[in-house]
């Protein structure tokens, strides 16, 4: 029982922290936007939404964080925060090393700014 509830956590911390550490990565992306955050991360959430799994976090006036991932290995950050009259936005990205790169998340980032 005890190898089971050990594996069992193993699997839980593997799948909550799929994303930890893409801030140790240089961004795919830095930008700036002068829209609003909620305005800019719904914006892409709407887009990720359409090529895979997103979950929206932070979802504040003040700072948001976008994640995504496909069945193709892409994981993708998207981190939004406070910048004069608009926001930062820096998006980090692994993808799967043996498929050739695919824009498509970058390109859904920067179609929203």
């Amino acid at each position: 029982m005890k190898r089971f509830l050990a594996s069992s956590l193993c699997i839980l911390l593997a799948a909550c922290g799929g994303m930890h550490g893409m801030r140790d990565n240089l961004p795919k992306m830095s930008s700036r936007t002068n829209k609003d955050i909620p305005t800019y991360l719904e914006c892409v959430h709407a887009k990720w939404a359409e090529m895979g799994e997103v979950s929206l976090s932070d979802k504040k006036k003040e700072e948001g964080t976008l994640t995504g991932s496909n069945k193709e290995g892409a994981r993708e950050m998207l981190s939004v925060t406070p910048d004069g009259t608009g926001a930062q936005v820096m998006m980090y990205e692994t993808q799967n090393p043996k498929k050739d790169y695919n824009p498509a998340y970058r390109d859904a980032a920067v179609s929203c700014l």
